[in-house]
């Protein structure tokens, strides 16, 4: 026996036991992080928002509503796939109504095109529909403008559409709902000329709830036009301040009686004069002035902007005293 473990045979058999030994741990360790890994990406997840639903039924006779136009998808698994399907959307979600009778139908929403080593969720997973014969009819549009977008002193003098009707196609139900077909015109900057923009058509029930119709055309040109009123007034001048002693305001005259003012209607009609401050602080002669006139609320233009004023006086001002030079 000690020739045996002292001979050449032994030493190799143990280093080859060693070598062995030695192989199976290092690749046994490399197999549990490969197995980790694996774990790790499949437990990867992400959610995809605002993917599109595709509905497929009979559109030349029936009309679903009830359907959400944009649904999530929720992805689990290896992180490359589901990078794919984030960035090339090459994934559809549908709803398949072609074999689904007249009524009111719970339905999920299917999938296809998503690889089958993904987990997928769509959220919601399903919808209530409604399905109903279709019909269509022409409606007028009522055009509208909110009247505080209007600049100082204008208001609305006629608001127009283009075109004056629109088709709407929805079920039968949904169309003896409609109370309201309209179009709103949305500017940004206050409007003191005539204005065009594109407004979208909203229907509406009696409760301002917007139906679930469609409407052709989509969106409508609506344009208004404005005024601006204007009205001839008396010009009546006042003193403001106080003359130097012995100077007395004999007379303030305006070289034109009137001017014209622009602005609301409502505050023209109860205007009949306007009256202006003349600073006459100072003033120890016959004098004229150049006043400018300013308009208050509701107003405004005023023509001219700028007026002349003779200022007359009488009296002449009191000499100041001679300071006492002493003794």
């Amino acid at each position: 026996m000690d020739k045996f473990v002292e001979s050449a045979w032994f030493v190799r058999i143990v280093a080859l036991l060693l070598t062995v030994l030695l192989y199976i741990s290092v690749n046994f360790s490399d197999f549990q992080l490969l197995q980790k890994a694996d774990k790790s990406s499949q437990n990867n997840s992400e959610v995809i928002t605002d993917v599109p639903v595709q509905v497929y039924y009979d559109t030349e006779n029936l009309f679903v509503s009830g359907v959400p136009d944009k649904v999530k998808v929720e992805l689990s698994g290896p992180k490359s796939l589901i990078e794919s399907a984030k960035r090339l959307r090459d994934f559809e979600l549908f709803i398949d109504l072609t074999n689904v009778s007249i009524g009111k139908h719970r339905v999920p929403i299917k999938y296809k095109q998503i690889s089958d080593k993904l987990k997928v969720t769509v959220l919601p997973e399903a919808v209530d529909v409604t399905i109903e014969e279709k019909v269509s009819d022409y409606f007028v549009v009522s055009p509208e403008f909110n009247d505080n977008m209007l600049a100082e002193g204008y208001q609305e003098e006629a608001v127009s559409v283009d075109p004056k009707r629109v088709k709407v196609t929805g079920s039968k139900s949904a169309l003896n709902k409609i109370v309201y077909v309209k179009a709103t015109l949305d500017v940004k900057e206050k409007v003191d000329k005539e204005t065009t923009g594109t407004a979208k058509v909203q229907v509406l029930d009696s409760e301002l709830n917007k139906l679930d119709v469609k409407v052709e055309p989509e969106t409508v040109q609506v344009s208004i036009s404005v005024k601006n009123p204007s009205k001839k007034i008396a010009l009546r001048m006042f003193p403001k301040g106080t003359p130097p002693d012995g100077i007395k305001i004999k007379s303030i005259k305006p070289e034109t009686e009137e001017i014209t003012i622009y602005g609301k209607e409502s505050i023209l009609k109860e205007m009949e004069e306007l009256v202006v401050p003349v600073e006459v602080d100072g003033i120890k002669k016959d004098t004229t002035l150049t006043v400018p006139i300013e308009i208050g609320e509701g107003l405004n233009f005023v023509s001219p902007q700028m007026i002349k004023v003779k200022v007359t006086v009488e009296g002449n001002p009191e000499s100041e005293p001679e300071e006492d030079s002493g003794a």
